[in-house]
């Protein structure tokens, strides 16, 4: 089922940020200025956000089976039909569609995954889920950018789409909910509640989905932000050649994957909130480093380093939606989670086409587009520091029978 997931997850994230990766060809093919092609990527999490809202109480009842298979097939089709688009207009509106169905999967993702592991491994596993969503964006620029240059983009989302399409009929056949589908009845990890039906309002009386999403903004706007803008901007800046973007988005790709399983395991054993609150400060950091790196002239081998040194901004990736495990029952955590990516997600939106709107309107200077991007993430390291603070009043698991 692990397995499976990441495989979900994997796609999930090519079909996202397949564009970014291939931004230069789509934007040239459909006479796209920064400001479109920031907002062409930017605006997938619109639609991203709005399925989680109708995703997350759908999950109190459907399966997660049920969910990968929707998400997955509605995704796959989508992309189908971003092969064929024409015009800004048709591409924008097949992103919006994506985006939709994406949410689905994330979030059924989600709720497979808590239903095959205990709390106490909560952290690891999620950290390996977004570690292959990482992956993806890394597969998107090592794999994406050369295929893009031999035969089109149009053939990238192509491929794409099949893979996706053929994800979906692999759950179709093999995805168990929980290990009581596989006739281990009465199966527990000791933690579910009989509370099923408890009112989703009580999921905002916490402060920790505020936590949550506040967490998943300082890595979405990190990720985001230096996937659509790090290579136009090395490119551009340091006068890379246009082929080494798929090197650059490799390494940070990996680096991404490194640095969330290795911060899944942290959080486990140093704490949730801990590594929320140093993941921001690390986003902040990063994003004073890409600052750096468009003012200052430099070899292509610290480009590299700089690449390789940018998933420091997802250490506590993982962290964030095991918190949310914690402090919610099983009955909440899914639509939770949901809802604490509406908080976030937003960042994916802005991130790209801020900081395309900013470079647009600078003649094509990256700089103020960086100082944004630090900007923003030192706020969310001041509000952080401010909510995720952990004491005795608040241990109690919302919508558990102890309450």
């Amino acid at each position: 089922m692990l397995a499976l997931a990441i495989l979900c997850e994997i796609f999930l994230a090519a079909d996202w940020y397949a564009f970014a990766a291939v931004l230069p060809f789509v934007s040239e093919s459909l006479k796209l200025n920064p400001a479109e092609a920031g907002l062409a990527q930017g605006i997938f999490a619109l639609t991203y956000g709005i399925g989680m809202v109708v995703w997350s109480p759908v999950s109190r009842s459907m399966t997660a089976r049920n969910m990968l298979l929707i998400g997955l097939a509605g995704t796959g089709i989508g992309m189908v039909l971003q092969v064929f688009v024409q015009s800004y207009t048709q591409l924008v509106m097949l992103r919006l569609v994506i985006g939709f169905f994406d949410a689905g999967i994330f979030i059924g993702n989600m709720k497979l995954i808590f239903g095959w592991f205990p709390q106490s491994r909560r952290g690891s596993v999620v950290g390996i889920i977004l570690a292959a969503y990482s992956l993806a964006i890394t597969m998107d620029f090592a794999l994406g950018i050369p295929l893009t240059i031999a035969t089109g983009w149009r053939t990238f989302f192509a491929v794409l789409a099949i893979g996706t399409l053929l994800v979906a009929a692999v759950d179709a056949l093999v995805v168990r909910n929980n290990p009581r589908e596989l006739g281990i009845d009465g199966f527990t990890w000791g933690n579910e509640t009989p509370q099923e039906h408890l009112p989703l309002g009580e999921i905002f009386r916490s402060k920790w989905i505020a936590v949550g999403g506040f967490g998943i903004v300082a890595c979405t706007f990190a990720i985001a932000g230096t996937a659509t803008w790090v290579v136009p901007a090395f490119i551009t800046v340091q006068h890379m050649p246009p082929e080494a973007g798929a090197v650059i988005g490799t390494v940070m790709g990996l680096s991404q994957v490194l640095f969330l399983v290795i911060g899944g395991y942290m959080s486990d054993r140093l704490g949730k909130p801990f590594m929320i609150k140093l993941t921001a400060c690390l986003a902040f950091l990063t994003a004073l480093m890409f600052l750096w790196s468009v003012v200052t002239p430099m070899s292509f081998s610290m480009l590299v380093l700089f690449a390789a040194l940018s998933g420091i901004a997802l250490l506590g990736g993982g962290a964030i939606f095991a918190l949310l495990s914690e402090k919610y029952s099983d009955a909440l955590t899914p639509a939770a989670i949901g809802y604490a990516e509406v908080f976030g997600i937003f960042s994916a939106f802005v991130a790209p086409w801020m900081m395309g709107a900013i470079i647009n309107a600078s003649a094509g200077s990256f700089t103020g587009a960086f100082i944004a991007f630090a900007v923003v993430e030192l706020i969310i390291v001041g509000l952080l520091m401010i909510l995720a603070r952990e004491d005795v009043s608040q241990g109690a698991v919302v919508g558990s029978p102890a309450e």
